[in-house]
């Protein structure tokens, strides 16, 4: 892990960027859209799910979202508006319930074999102005 400073305060670590120097398979698995598709064409993935799906995107989110609620507002309605950040979610997902919500999807055999090998023992370090971390293990996130 390697942060890339944003912008702001130098001294805060939310303005920074992990970049991750990740290996081939990781690479591989990014290109790999069967999963994605298996999970769609069983109707695993709602409609409002916009990440990682293609055609959607946050920008096609944030029109959807506008023109809802112009069509409330024009339609003599309120609305009400609550804003999450949910930024840093994917890190927090632990790999063994990523594994377990993979299984319940009907994900199995040998995709889910290569995935949880992939994950476990996963290790990571930072390196800072050169001089690099221990390596440590990570139980969670989403590579």
């Amino acid at each position: 892990m390697i942060p890339i400073f944003k912008s702001g305060n130098r001294n805060t670590a939310t303005n920074y960027r992990l970049v991750s120097l990740t290996s081939q398979i990781c690479k591989v698995f990014e290109a790999i859209d069967q999963v994605v598709e298996f999970l769609e064409d069983n109707k695993l993935i709602r409609n409002s799910q916009y990440g990682f799906r293609k055609g959607s995107s946050c920008l096609t989110n944030l029109l959807l979202f506008l023109d809802k609620v112009i069509h409330s507002i024009d339609d003599g309605h309120g609305a009400d508006i609550v804003f999450l950040n949910l930024a840093k979610a994917f890190d927090k997902v632990p790999h063994q319930r990523l594994l377990e919500k993979l299984r319940k999807h009907g994900i199995a055999g040998k995709v889910l074999s290569v995935i949880e090998n992939w994950l476990r023992g996963s290790r990571q370090r930072v390196c800072i102005r050169g001089r690099w971390s221990s390596w440590i293990t990570v139980w969670s996130g989403v590579p």
